[in-house]
């Protein structure tokens, strides 16, 4: 207690006779607080419950590693590994670390001071212990799988790990964590204006998240995935790299397909993502040999942004109101300026193997299908019924949750129609 008298009696010499710093600092407290709730009440009770979250289905934890198609058990793998990137590894408090640099960036000649104060506020409030790089280790080490090493450059956080089983073939898995909320993973997602490179366009915030942005020691994401893909632990006895599977929910199966495309041929495995948003346009992935499977849960919104072939259809009807409207200059003006915003976010495309989970009442697991690439139009009336019946049925959908126990039940289902 005597701390935070003394911490917050410097905060109050800081901000007198500035409005500007009281008021932003009011808001970073309050996210201080509500990040203090948060950790409580998500903290593991102990190891062995927390442990037993992820990896529940052991025996599906060894699926075919060289095997180009599509894998039931490998899908329900890196499903558990994408939920596990959510895991704050990197210790409590990391919210309140990102708002405190965006919102401190320009308040004064001492924000420096202040970021640095009201971080020692949040370490002291915060429940300490509870998300630490020896307890994710832990639970990696339950299911045979060994951590290689920790991604954490700025708004970008994944590992890498390797499956060590006692019968079965070994492989390497690297996984990245997906949207939190932290006002850098909202503005990574917002920056959709493409970066353009003759006919290629890439989404400009996902490419400077993985290939772009610096750690402390001067490594992107890029950099420290390759960094460990070249230790010793990722390698087979004969010194050759394992097979290779790259995860990622939301954000993260956006940095999981960019980072595939990115080692190309180095690799043999495949890429698994769920959830994830549009990326790049078709020049993008020209050339790309990687298998990419594409897991999207019904009516799940976020795979639908950025808009893709829709986009054109916009622009098109925006130029015709521009037409309609040409005789009052000032609303045609406004659409031609429409126009021009939409037409930087043209070209987005899907890549890869879409894999299709079709919806279920709740808890009723044996409902659910798998189907590969179904028609746009039969998905479009899908989600038609899922929103008369449940507006709030697109962002429900995106959870990691539902994602995990429909993978589970048809791994377990299909596996045993099929007597393996």
């Amino acid at each position: 207690m005597d701390f935070l008298m003394t911490q917050w009696d410097s905060l109050m010499t800081l901000v007198k006779g500035n409005p500007w710093n009281s008021a932003t600092i009011a808001a970073v407290i309050s996210t201080i607080a509500g990040s203090g709730i948060l950790s409580f009440l998500r903290r593991p009770k102990s190891a062995s419950q927390g442990e037993a979250k992820y990896f529940a289905d052991g025996k599906l934890l060894t699926p075919p590693t060289r095997r180009p198609a599509y894998s039931d058990r490998m899908a329900y793998v890196l499903a558990e590994m994408s939920a596990l990137a959510y895991y704050e590894f990197e210790g409590s408090g990391g919210v309140v670390k990102d708002a405190a640099k965006h919102f401190l960036g320009r308040v004064s000649d001492n924000s420096e001071e202040i970021e640095k104060l009201l971080e020692q506020f949040a370490d002291e409030l915060l429940v300490k212990g509870v998300d630490s790089i020896e307890f994710f280790r832990k639970i990696l080490e339950n299911s045979d799988f060994e951590l290689i090493g920790t991604i954490n450059v700025k708004e970008t956080q994944g590992f890498v790990c390797r499956r060590n089983p006692s019968k079965g073939a070994s492989y390497v898995v690297v996984a990245f964590r997906g949207t939190e909320q932290k006002t850098s993973d909202w503005l990574t997602d917002a920056r959709a204006v493409p970066k353009q490179e003759g006919v290629t366009k890439v989404h400009t915030g996902f490419h400077e998240a993985l290939l772009v942005n610096e750690d402390i020691d001067g490594f992107t994401a890029m950099q420290r995935v390759e960094e460990f893909l070249d230790a010793p632990e990722a390698k087979d006895a004969n010194g050759e790299l394992l097979p290779v599977f790259i995860t990622g929910h939301s954000l993260g199966g956006a940095l999981a397909l960019l980072a595939a495309k990115q080692l190309g041929s180095k690799i043999d495995g495949a890429s698994y993502t769920y959830g994830a948003p549009r990326v790049a346009n078709y020049d993008y992935f020209r050339g790309m040999k990687t298998p990419v499977f594409r897991v999207v849960n019904s009516s799940d919104i976020v795979p639908r942004v950025p808009p893709g072939a829709i986009m054109t259809l916009i622009v098109k009807l925006v130029q015709g109101l521009s037409w309609l409207t040409s005789l009052v200059p000032a609303v045609s003006g406004l659409l031609d300026k429409l126009e021009q915003k939409l037409d930087m976010l043209m070209g987005y495309r899907h890549y890869g193997d879409q894999r299709y989970l079709t919806d279920v009442k709740s808890g009723e697991w044996n409902t659910v299908r798998l189907l590969s690439n179904p028609p746009a139009i039969d998905r479009l009336i899908w989600m038609g019924t899922q929103l008369s019946t449940n507006i709030f049925s697109p962002v429900k959908s995106h959870g990691m949750k539902l994602y995990r126990n429909k993978l589970n039940y048809i791994a377990n289902d299909r596996n045993k129609a099929s007597g393996t």
